[in-house]
């Protein structure tokens, strides 16, 4: 019987396709068993070393975890195997893919879960052909192409746009993360870094490999929203050297250095274009100087001066009526300063009258009176900064309590003690709807919103309930506006000692991952120092009370003694005189003359009233 050339081209093509099987990684391959019926083929390209060089035959975490979510996609090729190893398959391309197969297998065992076999390709044809088994090994990963950075940013991308547009249940969504070795944040982040360059990025990850460092999908797209402020990379590598110090998994230090650079984002936005309205308006502008009073320039700020007749320079009143008329930005916070550039020829006065006039009258007085005006700058300044980067780090601390309260297993002993401690004592006031709703990820309007979100509240979510409504009451009331100040007192118009309950929440805040801000961290370590200063003046006023107490009980029983001395000398004088008293005692005090009452010692009130 002749074979035509179409039958023997035919019967090639399916001895390479091959015979498919099932095989079980737990039951049928273990690497470390000789008489396992998977092996791995003497031809595999891939072999075990014992040097130091990195063991190319072992699969990455990333890898076992895509086997473990969506099992091993491309099969296996086996061949049979002679000689001693009759009757066994071995490995011939593949054994990365089998082992994390057998990793994943052994972990879903120790869960309590399923597994998943493994389709594999059995080519009979290659059996005793070692050639052509060694070239096929060698072939698939010789030529081997890594898919670029940018088509593995397209896949993410499409992958999280079918994702949400469908609505695939969160446990699908974290099997299709995994099964790309990618987070599911970093998922949701592909959109914005797939927009990147690709020459962009790889220029970023050269200068990242540089620092021993790595960004992820998540990291990269937040780097590009904010890589036009100056030292921003370095910002961020700091950053994320800090979460890896600390083993900070929810990126507190980033989430704090992102915060801080987008605010610096927006105040150079806001210097562009308040730059371009002064341009527009014709409005001179004067670089910034931190000190505008003094003998090196007549320029000074409206709100140091007044008019004439001594009123109040408004910006919209100086433009209209003098020559003098400019600003200046303060780079800072971005905020125009309004100036008078010559306020002597244009006849304004010093916002504080006659007084400073008679100072300038001497170089001496001047040069103090100019010392306490830029203390007063100074001052204004440094509240102008602070209260900038504490509103700053307030989103960045809210999202972080959002996430606090997103967590699925009972919070930390620390989290339920300040709950129960804010809620029994009746801190808690009333639900603080908008807050509340917001740290729960919904929308709570009225009584009966709460009342539902509670119903639907799981048990396992109930303190995390509890701690959304405990952290509304400690932003309301105790990190409001101002609060790194201390708490204001309006009948005083002063500032006391900051509220141990702000330095509570950011110490709490702190301890579980959140980055503190720099003003956040100044306010936390002052009110460590003052309360500890406190305990100083309170032990002291405690010794000096006691001392004081003693002193007087001293004074009082030399009193006393005294009294009884002169008392038994008078009654023996008597005796000897006359017998004056008859050998009787001494009449009791009547009723309507009492007893002299012993006087209270004096300070026990007032430390009364002090405490």
């Amino acid at each position: 019987m002749t074979i035509t050339q179409n039958e023997h081209t035919q019967a090639a093509e399916e001895a390479e396709a091959g015979r498919l099987e099932w095989i079980d990684p737990l039951e049928d391959f273990n690497p470390d068993d000789e008489k396992s019926r998977v092996v791995v083929d003497p031809f595999n390209h891939r072999k075990k070393r014992d040097q130091d060089d990195q063991d190319t035959t072992e699969p990455d975490p990333g890898l076992i975890a895509s086997v473990d979510a969506v099992g091993v996609q491309q099969a296996p090729v086996l061949r049979p195997q002679e000689g001693a190893d009759e009757g066994r398959l071995g490995i011939v391309m593949g054994q990365r893919r089998m082992k994390a197969a057998r990793a994943a297998a052994t972990k879903a065992v120790a869960e309590g879960r399923t597994y998943r076999r493994v389709r594999v390709i059995i080519r009979d044809d290659l059996k005793g052909v070692d050639d052509e088994a060694l070239i096929g090994s060698m072939a698939e990963n010789v030529h081997r192409v890594a898919a670029s950075i940018q088509d593995d940013l397209d896949a993410a991308q499409q992958i999280a746009l079918i994702v949400n547009a469908k609505r695939v249940p969160k446990t699908r969504k974290a099997r299709l993360s995994a099964a790309i070795g990618r987070s599911e944040e970093e998922l949701d982040a592909a959109h914005k870094v797939a927009k990147i360059a690709p020459k962009v990025i790889e220029k970023l990850k050269e200068e990242l490999d540089e620092d021993d460092v790595d960004f992820d999908w998540v990291q990269l797209g937040d780097y590009d929203e904010v890589k036009e402020v100056p030292d921003a990379l370095w910002t961020l590598k700091e950053a994320q050297r800090k979460d890896e110090d600390e083993n900070n998994a929810m990126r507190g230090a980033w989430n704090q250095a992102m915060g801080s650079l987008r605010a610096e984002q927006a105040r150079a936005e806001r210097i562009t274009t308040l730059t371009k309205e002064l341009a527009d308006k014709s409005v001179t502008l004067l670089p910034w100087r931190r000190a505008w009073a003094g003998a090196a320039t007549p320029t000074r700020p409206l709100d140091e001066l007044v008019s004439v007749i001594g009123r109040p320079l408004s910006p919209e009143a100086h433009e209209e009526t003098c020559k003098g008329h400019a600003a200046a930005i303060d780079p800072e916070d971005g905020e125009v300063l309004w100036l008078c550039t010559n306020w002597k020829k244009y006849k304004h006065a010093p916002a504080e009258g006659e007084a400073e006039g008679e100072a300038e009258s001497t170089p001496g007085n001047a040069a103090a009176a100019e010392a306490k005006l830029e203390e007063e700058r100074e001052a204004k300044r440094r509240v102008k900064k602070n209260n900038a980067a504490w509103l700053a780090a307030r989103p960045v601390r809210m999202a972080h309590i959002t996430t606090m309260c997103a967590g699925k297993t009972e919070p930390s002993a620390e989290v339920k003690r300040l709950v129960l401690e804010v809620i029994l004592t009746g801190q808690g006031g009333g639900s603080r709807g908008k807050l509340l709703g917001q740290f729960m990820n919904t929308t709570v309007n009225s009584y009966g919103g709460v009342t539902s979100l509670v119903t639907k509240t799981g048990t396992k979510r109930m303190w995390w309930l509890m701690f959304a409504q405990v952290a509304a009451v400690m932003e309301e009331e105790y990190m409001r506006d101002g609060a790194w100040r201390g708490v204001y007192q309006p009948e005083s118009g002063r500032w006391k000692a900051i509220h141990y309950r702000t330095a509570q929440w950011l110490e709490l805040l702190k301890a579980h991952d959140y980055g503190l801000s720099e003003v956040e961290e100044e306010t936390r370590s002052t009110a460590e120092r003052e309360e500890k200063e406190e305990v100083e003046r309170k032990a002291r006023w405690a010794r000096e009370r006691e001392e004081a107490r003693a002193s007087m009980q001293a004074e009082k029983d030399d009193t006393d003694a005294a009294e009884d001395q002169d008392g038994e000398g008078d009654g023996e004088a008597a005796d000897e005189e006359g017998n004056q008293y008859d050998g009787e005692e001494a009449a009791e005090p009547s009723a309507d003359q009492p007893e002299e009452q012993e006087d209270e010692p004096a300070g026990e009130s007032d430390g009364a009233d002090e405490e």
